[in-house]
């Protein structure tokens, strides 16, 4: 009987030791990969596939019967027996792109059935061009060919690409210069030596490269030869030279009378204005004695006259509202647009047409291509410039008005369940247009283009002071522009899309964030539109710091911040610093510790970027607003978990933090009142720049005390009382 109890014992432990090593097996996801890029259009972007082990090392066993799921928001992505698919209705939202949660859950009958684990994969925007070089010689021997090719391709995020499929558009600074079966022919007669240049430009993105022609076979031109041709003023040839410029005939786009003492009833003769017609449109606008200005759209009488009744009236202004249907557009001149074909080029004679290859799309145009423009003849000022994007068009585009971005992150939807009215539209507010001509360009990953409108911005009123705003993705501007308020924790925004709200009409924010900018970046996309469109008194925001710790570093940040703050003071327009907010991806201390519930959030390893923006306010004695101060104390007063829950994106259906860097709509809302309030108190007390510059162009919405409630992460309600500018009509 011993006997028996003592082997059945044994048999007891080698089944509950057994069980326990069941039990207690290590599951694991392997295979798949890091990061994948999202596909172009037409296209389908698929990862290798993961599969589940159990056990460690060589020794692990594979599971076949497995569950596979992506848990947070994610359009455009799937898994198929371990094979994420991303298809071409994926956005990245900008260009950190988005990272997916991939869990697999085992199934069947053994004894793992239940078991789960779970690994991140982040998706990358589609892979795009944004730097090369040519590479040729110093130095090529008159008619005769040599190699030329595109080199050193970088995507977006700096590193090499595998391939380049896109077409190449060559430009050459002689008319004798041609590039045929990827040789470079110069069949020019020359002396000794002459300087030339080639560009290359591929998917909006030129380079160029200046080189000697010579006659000498094995010449090889001496140092102060190459400094000499770095020097030179070597232009590429353009079949249209813009900045030449083209005359109007001012009377053909605007009329204007400030002579109305006594004067009850006025006559404007409209028909010989540009885009005369029975359906056209005029923009009339009356100033009044006491300063209110008063505007209307009115159509012409059949003898092509305006007829206006005036009281109190001391000047009116009228001039042509311009709607231009492109391509494929429905929009019909019966509704009062100007139809514009693919074919109607623009020579630099025309009142407007298309420069370079233009593409008709589904409802538009394609202005694919760096040197691809819609252009119109318009007189030196200012305009409001709308343009409508066809339904057909997917992702974000940056805008620019003759060279200078006035406009980025446009069509870009973001990530947190956005919806909302298409198409897309988006609204240039006093673009300064000079040389007699409006170049309209569309750089990024969409280039269709379907409607323009052209109002002119009246001069017989006072300009508005314009707010300015520069950053990253945190900053930016999303699409489409909803009319409800979303639900906390939804929809992608960024605080300067809402800042706007905190202002008075006596101020225009211009947002020109763009999705993963840096300092350099940014000056080098965005900021020329800063410079163009500017004037003194204007106010220009800048917030650095998140992505120059990923692509940048400080000093970098700092040369082309300086860069910033010095050409902005040469035109008089007065810099306000930023740091960046504090979120809850960052919620640690300066050393990187962990922080509680309601630690103070000092960024961790993105502080010393922050510290650096606040030295150099101070060196250069320009104004700041510490966001990542402002931001911290009062995330630590409500809380990491109300914060990630709803000023970040969070899905409470799946309790999943889908993202902890953006801000959903509450957030933005909250990061901007907490800018607008901090700009105001400093202007109550009357701040002054090292310009002696102040704020007092800045009008804000009014300022009172209020409540907040909240549920901290153990579900404790907490009531805050705090002061702040409050949002006005919405």
């Amino acid at each position: 009987m011993k006997r028996i109890l003592k082997g059945f014992i044994v048999i007891v432990v080698i089944f509950l030791t057994a069980c326990g090593k069941a039990g207690t097996e290590e599951m694991r996801i392997t295979g798949g990969q890091e990061f994948i890029y999202a596909p172009n259009k037409g296209q389908v972007a698929r990862t290798e596939p993961y599969v589940v082990e159990l056990g460690s090392g060589e020794s692990g066993q594979v599971v076949a019967d497995v569950v596979w799921e992506i848990l947070n928001d994610a359009p455009g992505t799937s898994i198929e027996d371990g094979v994420v698919i991303i298809d071409d209705t994926y956005v990245a939202g900008d260009i950190n792109g988005t990272d997916i949660v991939i869990r697999a859950t085992v199934e069947g009958e053994n004894k793992t059935e239940g078991q789960s684990a779970t690994v991140t994969l982040h998706v990358r925007e589609a892979e795009r061009l944004a730097s090369f070089e040519i590479s040729l010689p110093d130095s090529i021997r008159t008619n005769t060919g040599t190699e030329i090719s595109l080199i050193n391709c970088t995507n977006q995020y700096g590193e090499l690409m595998e391939s380049l499929e896109s077409e190449v558009s060559w430009g050459f600074s002689n008319e004798k210069l041609s590039v045929e079966s990827g040789q470079l022919w110069a069949r020019m007669l020359v002396g000794q030596e002459v300087f030339a240049a080639v560009s290359a430009t591929v998917d909006g993105i030129s380079a160029e490269k200046r080189f000697v022609v010579t006659k000498e076979e094995n010449y090889v031109p001496d140092a102060e030869t190459l400094e000499r041709l770095a020097q030179a003023e070597i232009e590429i040839l353009r079949k249209v030279d813009f900045a030449q410029g083209r005359e109007v005939d001012l009377d053909a786009y605007v009329y204007v009378n400030e002579a109305l003492e006594g004067i009850k009833e006025l006559e404007v003769d409209v028909s010989g204005m540009i885009h005369a017609g029975s359906a056209a449109e005029y923009q009339v606008a009356i100033r009044h004695k006491d300063g209110t200005l008063e505007m209307e759209d009115r159509k012409a009488d059949e003898d092509g006259k305006i007829r206006l009744s005036l009281q109190d009236a001391e000047a009116v202004e009228v001039s042509p509202v311009l709607r231009f249907g492109l391509g494929a557009c429905e929009k019909e001149e019966a509704q009062g647009y100007l139809k514009v074909a693919c074919q109607d080029a623009y020579t630099g004679t025309e009142a407007y047409g298309f420069y370079g290859t233009v593409a008709e799309v589904k409802g538009g145009v394609s202005l694919c291509g760096s040197e691809n423009f819609f252009v119109m003849a318009l007189p030196e000022g200012f305009y409001n410039i709308k343009i409508t994007k066809p339904l057909s068009g997917t992702g974000r585009s940056t805008v620019k008005i003759n060279g200078a971005s006035q406009g980025t992150n446009v069509g870009n939807q973001g990530t947190g369940g956005r919806t909302g009215v298409r198409p897309y539209t988006y609204l240039m507010e006093d673009v300064f247009v000079e040389g007699g001509s409006a170049r309209i360009s569309l750089e990024e990953k969409d280039y269709t283009l379907a409607e323009v409108e052209v109002r002119k911005t009246p001069q017989i009123a006072e300009r508005r002071v314009h707010i300015y705003l520069g950053g990253d993705s945190t900053v930016s501007t999303y699409y489409p522009i909803e009319e409800e308020e979303p639900a906390p924790g939804r929809f992608q925004t960024g605080w300067g899309q809402v800042l706007k709200h905190y202002v008075t009409e006596e101020n225009a924010v211009t947002n020109l964030a763009g999705g993963g900018t840096y300092a350099r970046s940014w000056y080098e996309m965005a900021f020329p539109g800063v410079i163009q469109n500017g004037q003194p008194g204007d106010y220009f925001l800048i917030q650095a710091g998140i992505n120059d710790r990923t692509y940048s570093n400080k000093e970098e940040m700092a040369e082309y911040l300086t860069a910033m703050i010095e050409e902005c003071r040469e035109k008089g327009i007065i810099v306000i610093l930023c740091t960046a907010m504090q979120s809850p991806k960052f919620w640690k201390d300066k050393n990187g510790n962990e922080l509680g519930e309601h630690g103070v959030p000092e960024g961790s390893g993105l502080s010393p970027f922050m510290d650096v923006i606040c030295g150099l306010a101070q060196e250069k004695g320009v104004f700041l607003v510490d966001i990542g101060k402002l931001t911290g104390e009062w995330y630590s007063q409500v809380g990491r978990t109300y914060v990630a829950q709803n000023y970040h994106l969070y899905n409470k259906e799946t309790h999943v933090e889908e993202d902890t860097l953006h801000l959903s709509y509450h957030g933005a809302m909250k990061v901007a009142e907490l800018v607008a309030t901090k700009l105001a108190q400093m202007q109550a007390e009357g701040a002054t720049d090292g310009e002696g510059n102040t704020l007092d162009g800045l009008s804000f919405q009014e300022m009172r005390e209020y409540e907040v409630r909240c549920q901290d992460g153990s579900g404790k309600e907490i009531l805050l009382k705090t002061t702040g500018v409050r949002p006005g009509s919405m």
